[in-house]
C-alpha cells in the first residue's frame, strides 16, 4: 500500500507553520540516500528545524524534503526521503506523529531509489535578484522564501522609514 506518511507529514507541516508555531521532523540518519550534517547526529537521529525562518530553498514532496540551513554558521544541503522520517512535531507543545517501521509500506521512489543521494548545491550565493532557477514540474507547491544571503544570520531586517506625510493634506475636525 502507497505510504500515508508523506501526506500526514505535510498536513502536519502546514497546520504547524500556520499556527505560528515550529516544525520539526525527527529523520533516522542511517537509512540510505539521507543527507545531513553528520557531525549533529546523536544515536543515529537527527531533529531538524524546518520553519521558514529557519531554512531557504525548502522544497517537500512525496518522495523527499530537501532545504538548505545552518549548523554552526555552515550552510548545509539537506535532502531527506520521506522513507527517513520518523516523526515530526509541534516544538512549541510537543504535539505531532511518530511513524513506526512498516514492512507493507511503499513510497513513490521505490522503484527508482539509489544509494547515492542527489547532488544539491547551495545556492545561497550572492545571486541577482532578476535570476531565477527553472523549477521542474514534481517540484513542491510550497512557496520558496527569498535567500536572505546579504542579511547576516539572526539579526531582523532594518525596518522601513517612517513616511512623512504629504504636504498639504490636514486634518480638518467638524463639528
Amino acid at each position: 500500500m502507497l505510504s500515508k506518511r508523506p501526506y500526514l507529514i505535510r498536513a502536519l507541516y502546514d497546520w504547524t507553520v500556520d499556527q505560528g508555531h515550529v516544525p520539526i521532523i525527527v529523520v533516522d540518519a542511517t537509512v540510505s540516500g539521507v543527507l545531513v550534517p553528520q557531525a549533529h547526529v546523536d544515536e543515529g537521529q537527527i531533529h531538524l528545524n524546518i520553519s521558514p525562518s529557519a531554512v531557504r530553498n525548502f522544497a517537500m514532496d512525496r518522495k523527499s524534503i530537501a532545504f538548505e540551513a545552518r549548523f554552526a554558521g555552515k550552510p548545509e544541503a539537506i535532502y531527506v526521503p520521506m522513507r527517513a522520517i520518523i516523526g515530526i512535531y509541534d516544538r512549541d507543545f510537543g504535539s505531532g506523529a511518530q511513524f513506526p517501521p512498516d514492512p507493507d509500506e511503499e513510497f513513490d521512489d521505490d522503484d527508482e531509489f539509489t544509494a547515492t543521494p542527489p547532488k544539491l548545491s547551495l545556492a545561497g550565493a550572492k545571486v541577482s535578484p532578476n535570476v531565477r532557477s527553472k523549477r521542474e514540474p514534481s517540484a513542491s507547491k510550497v512557496p520558496v522564501k527569498p535567500a536572505l544571503a546579504d542579511q547576516p544570520d539572526h539579526e531582523p531586517p532594518e525596518p522601513p522609514a517612517p513616511k512623512s506625510p504629504p504636504k498639504g493634506s490636514r486634518l480638518r475636525i467638524v463639528k
